[in-house]
């Protein structure tokens, strides 16, 4: 499987020349780190909810412009949304993706909180959105690790009660680079003690796990 990250949630998953794109942010847009052309193809488009670090509509449309045959899963409050965009390209859960509705954890000020899909991809990885609400039934894990809503600290522990036997880091925009990169020398080294291989992977790499 090979994994590309193009900031905070956003990754770029291939494996068998089926290629998928989860959560198309506001941050990935405006920083323009993805390369259309590069992608190559696209086949789906997948969004865990509806908050703009997740989803974009404008980054939505300039995929689909690139590759109009792109699916997109997502869940009911997203559809709606694209709906109002006009967008109506949309799946659900295959044998490649396998989605399950889990809660998105509380956001101080927020009375609500939206719709928030997991996504199991290929049977190898799992994405779950803006959640800690699950149990990992995958070798590797996206997992977040800095939020309004989590504690990088208690989110790696409970990591390493989940035991995968990989790490991709996201959720992570709010890091300066510096920063960033010293806490992905700390995770490295944390998850290495606890026999979990950690990706210090950077934007727009592509790493093969």
């Amino acid at each position: 499987m090979k994994i590309t990250k193009f900031l905070h949630s956003c990754l770029v998953v291939e494996e068998n020349d089926k290629k998928l794109l989860i959560d198309p942010g506001i941050y990935s847009y405006e920083a323009k780190v993805i390369d259309y052309d590069a992608l190559g193809n696209l086949d789906y488009i997948l969004i865990t909810h509806e908050h703009p670090d997740h989803f974009h509509p404008p980054l939505v449309k300039e995929l689909l412009a690139k590759f109009p045959d792109a699916k997109i899963t997502t869940n009911s409050s997203v559809v709606e949304l694209l709906k109002k965009e006009n967008i109506e390209s949309i799946s659900v859960g295959n044998d490649l993706i396998e989605v399950e509705e889990v809660e998105h954890e509380h956001v101080f000020g927020m009375t609500e909180m939206p719709e928030n899909f997991l996504f199991k991809i290929f049977g190898k990885l799992t994405h779950p959105g803006d959640s800690e609400h699950y149990e990992l039934e995958t070798d590797i894990l996206a997992l977040p690790v800095l939020a309004p809503w989590t504690n990088t600290s208690l989110a790696v522990e409970r990591a390493v009660k989940l035991k995968p036997k990989v790490i991709i880091p996201i959720h992570d925009f709010l890091w300066t680079e510096e920063a960033r990169e010293w806490m992905y020398g700390r995770f490295e080294t944390y998850f290495k003690e606890n026999g979990i291989d950690f990706k210090s992977v950077k934007t727009g790499e592509e790493i093969e796990v």
